[in-house]
């Protein structure tokens, strides 16, 4: 499947059906027995019909607005999707309630990083060092898409705003690379000279991107936010320990950064980015790799499989727990779970039309009905002969 269905946008469909029903089955079931009692042209029945429309549409427009509140898709929080190498070449499908994993897609060669595009197709990076790949592959038709080759070592991934093109970092040449088309694939080079860039996380239209040189100490790496358009760098945070994956999260509002070998994830004010601070605190991640947030107030991290435990981790920012989940063996990058590059469902709208016609539907049975009755048992009074 292309697509998953979220609580929030199938709360639209169930309340929606909901209020529906109960327009036409409890409070007016009385008047559908007054109804079959009045003929066709009587004021009375046209003036029922009215306030029936009235309230009907009035409903409509209430959902209406209620759905446009999740006309955005995202990835269930619960389900997450994980790249497996270190003897391993797939991607897993994950669910950290029951803390099952299921083989989502067998890779040809070790994937890196996953996301997926907008039309639900998954994209991943593979780590053949001297020849990495881009590759899409699609669900339905089962068909893999070579988008780019020959990278040293192709490692995170970004989709940019408009959906239709990404970014990849090359961590061996210290290059991000666009790949313009997504169906016609063009690579050109944004950026160069960056040591080992890593994660990559857009917040708006800002590109942010973990860089400087893993091996490089207590501070070999920072964050830095760099031009989409020209590759400049902007703006740096100050230098930070082995950072990895990087994500954006809407519910803070802040980015965030692991670090490979400081076992710790920081937070990073997109605005400010010299405002730092250890988002997990005493707590430890060990090893922490991908990363990724569900927009709800989780933060989740991919505990590396090759220096870590290879469990995912739970960051609750609400209640401020940090909580080991699923083993994932092999584990090392997730997939964003909202925003660019999760899984897409389809918007409150198109599931609000559904509704609607399922909704029309029985408009049509119910006015039947109240007609249907009348009709037939319904005489006109004879006249006296005279």
């Amino acid at each position: 499947m292309k697509t998953l269905l979220s609580q929030s946008s199938l709360s639209v469909v169930v309340l929606f059906s909901v209020i529906c029903g109960r327009v036409f089955a409890d409070p007016l079931q009385g008047e559908v027995l007054k109804f079959e009692q009045l003929p066709l042209n009587n004021g009375l029945a046209r003036k029922r019909i009215r306030q029936i429309l009235a309230r009907v549409w009035g409903i409509v427009g209430i959902m209406v607005v209620f759905a446009s509140c999740f006309a955005v898709g995202r990835a269930q929080a619960e389900t997450l999707y994980a790249t497996a190498n270190g003897g391993y070449s797939e991607i897993d499908q994950v669910d950290t309630v029951t803390n099952s994993v299921t083989t989502y897609l067998n890779t040809p060669a070790p994937p890196d990083s996953v996301m997926f595009d907008s039309s639900g197709d998954v994209i991943y990076s593979t780590v053949t060092v001297g020849n990495g790949q881009v590759v899409k592959y699609d669900p339905i038709t089962m068909a893999s898409t070579t988008l780019a080759s020959g990278l040293t070592n192709a490692a995170d991934m970004v989709l940019e705003p408009g959906g239709n093109s990404m970014l990849i970092s090359d961590y061996g040449s210290g290059t991000i690379e666009r790949i313009n088309n997504l169906t016609f694939p063009v690579v050109t080079p944004l950026a160069s000279g960056l040591g080992n860039p890593e994660g990559l996380a857009y917040v708006g239209n800002k590109l942010f991107a973990n860089i400087g040189y893993r091996y490089g100490g207590a501070t070999g790496k920072e964050v830095a936010q760099i031009d989409p358009v020209t590759g400049a760098i902007l703006a740096t945070s100050p230098g930070l320990n082995s950072l990895d994956g990087l994500t954006y999260d809407s519910y803070s509002g802040l980015l965030y950064a692991s670090s490979l070998f400081g076992n710790l994830v920081y937070s990073i004010d997109p605005n400010n980015l010299n405002n730092v601070q250890i988002a997990t605190g005493t707590g430890i991640v060990p090893g922490p790799d991908g990363i990724t947030s569900d927009g709800l107030g989780n933060i989740f991290i991919a505990s590396s499989d090759s220096v870590g435990d290879s469990h995912i981790y739970q960051l609750d920012l609400i209640n401020n727990t940090l909580t080991q989940d699923t083993l994932v063996n092999g584990l090392d990058d997730l997939a964003p779970a909202s925003g660019g590059g999760s899984v897409p469902e389809p918007s409150g709208f198109v599931l609000l039309g559904l509704g609607v016609f399922a909704f029309r539907v029985r408009l049509r049975k119910f006015l039947k009905g109240c007609f249907k009755t009348e009709v037939s048992t319904r005489q006109e009074p004879r006249r006296p002969r005279i």
